[in-house]
């Protein structure tokens, strides 16, 4: 019998380093899927067209990366407390009650610290950057008690407004801003911008051993981020590990797939993806 055809895709601006696609392939290859991923780039007037072409293709939903995330939560008619605390989405689907949406990005930076023995429960912490990616950082942080969270960021205004949304959930974790370049150490630093990725160049972080580093920029050899984390005798986590457990979570949020163990499918992916590019 024919596997049924699921369609899904990924909407943004740009997509040239996506590994999107490829994770999709290997992800759907382990559930026993057929899907049919397809990143399509769109500027914001692009947006709203863009979705409901998708929506009249059949698409079962989508992935939103930059500079969506915070457009395509206005458009919701559903969204999980995520989304809701740091208004970003990055998994939609339509539903029943209109476009459902997930911030899996969040509960994907989660996974990756727990799995990695990063616990971020009385340390502090910095977030580089004010968008979509450093709020689901910022909601990941709060919800595992850090003692403070700092975003810094060249948009202070966005910074600001994003540290007194989260401090309204979170009232535990003492949430502020600072200037991008700002001095400073932490426990754990988090690359939440385009650096590394989409831009040359790394977050001017000063780790040390024992920290932790997480970068949600990727590249097929490893951003400078890391790479500098690890010169400094820091644990380093890369974006492909946050990548791949996003994924998981968008496939089974929009099909019910994968079934049984989803840590351990996500293990079998990651190692899929390492060796399908070559590290």
């Amino acid at each position: 019998m024919q596997k049924k055809i699921i369609k899904a895709g990924l909407l943004g601006f740009p997509l040239s380093g996506s590994l999107s696609p490829g994770v999709f392939r290997i992800l759907s290859g382990l559930a026993g899927a057929e899907l049919r991923y397809e990143p399509r780039e769109c500027a914001a007037a692009e947006l709203d067209s863009a979705i409901r072409s998708a929506e009249a293709e059949g698409w079962a939903g989508f992935n939103v990366t930059i500079p969506h995330k915070r457009a395509v939560f206005k458009m919701l008619d559903l969204s999980d407390p995520a989304s809701r605390a740091v208004k970003a989405v990055n998994a939609v689907r339509f539903g029943k009650k209109g476009l459902e949406g997930l911030n899996t990005d969040a509960a994907a930076i989660l996974l990756s610290l727990e799995e990695n023995g990063a616990d971020p429960a009385g340390k502090d912490a910095v977030v580089f950057g004010s968008g979509g990616s450093a709020a689901a950082a910022g909601w990941a942080l709060g919800r595992a008690r850090s003692a403070s969270v700092t975003f810094r960021a060249r948009n202070r205004a966005a910074a600001l407004e994003l540290a007194g949304d989260l401090a309204g959930v979170f009232p535990k974790t003492v949430f502020s801003a600072a200037p991008f370049d700002a001095a400073g150490g932490a426990g754990i630093f988090v690359n939440a911008t385009p650096l590394g990725m989409y831009a040359p160049g790394r977050p001017p972080a000063k780790p040390g051993p024992g920290d932790f580093c997480l970068d949600l920029a990727y590249t097929r050899s490893g951003t400078e981020f890391l790479k500098a984390a690890a010169a400094a005798g820091a644990a380093a986590i890369d974006g492909l590990e946050v990548l791949v457990r996003q994924a998981a979570l968008s496939l089974k949020f929009w099909t019910g797939l994968p079934g049984g163990d989803i840590v351990e499918f996500n293990r079998e992916a990651l190692k899929l993806l390492r060796e399908k590019l070559g590290g």
